[in-house]
């Protein structure tokens, strides 16, 4: 199930979004004592990124790590983690701690079990999820038609991230699971752009393979805060 948070422009809707996810992780804060966040890369969370940037909050506690991330140089314009150092991990963000998936490995396949071991030693459990979609219906690097989609949806592996290297890609990559982001306090999906709206009212209809995306809305018990502009 889900609920959505509309906006007629995309700079309001980051800032609605920004004062939602610093609420909770506060909460996380006050009664753990810390707190972690999963978060997308592309074009659309720039906006969101600048904006929690801003937030006050107790970012020494913070863990900010990726959802998904691109196998090529930290340093690309296509990566991920570069995304984030130059547009989130800034004014009073600039204080979290950053745990980036990519590694020294020349594939995510060979990277698996680094990251899978730092993602396990640093972050007991995420608080906050935000993911995006693409305007192919993909999150995260949940691809229609990808070898690995079946276990990255499955609730009962025992894989935190898993490596993604099918031959459709223009790059591999690294993706964290639903097993492990499932459990998060707060999961958002969020996305701008009227072209995206009728994917979503599709995937909105039922669990299709053709869109991956449907398979976060549709999970018994789990309530997914769509933020997204009209």
């Amino acid at each position: 199930m889900w609920t959505e948070t509309l906006s007629d422009n995309k700079t309001t809707l980051a800032k609605k979004l920004a004062i939602s996810v610093v609420k909770q992780l506060k909460q996380s804060i006050e009664t753990n004592n810390k707190a972690s966040m999963a978060v997308s890369g592309g074009a659309t969370p720039v906006e969101f990124f600048q904006q929690l940037s801003q937030q006050e909050l107790d970012w020494s506690k913070v863990t900010i790590t990726l959802v998904d991330e691109r196998w090529i140089p930290t340093t690309d314009a296509e990566s991920n983690e570069n995304l984030v150092r130059e547009h989130l991990l800034k004014n009073h963000a600039e204080r979290a701690y950053f745990l980036g998936l990519k590694n020294q490995a020349e594939l995510p396949s060979e990277g698996i079990m680094d990251c899978e071991t730092k993602l396990r030693e640093q972050i007991e459990q995420l608080d906050v999820v935000v993911l995006g979609m693409g305007i192919d219906g993909h999150t995260a690097s949940w691809f229609a038609g990808s070898k690995q989609l079946a276990d990255l949806i499955d609730v009962d592996t025992s894989a935190w991230c898993l490596p993604v290297e099918d031959e459709f890609l223009p790059q591999p990559r690294m993706s964290l699971t639903w097993r492990f982001m499932k459990s998060a306090k707060k999961i958002y999906l969020h996305f701008t752009g009227s072209d995206k709206n009728p994917l979503f009212a599709q995937a909105c209809e039922g669990i299709t393979e053709e869109l991956p995306v449907s398979h976060v809305l549709h999970q018994d018990g789990i309530n997914i805060n769509v933020y997204r502009t009209e």
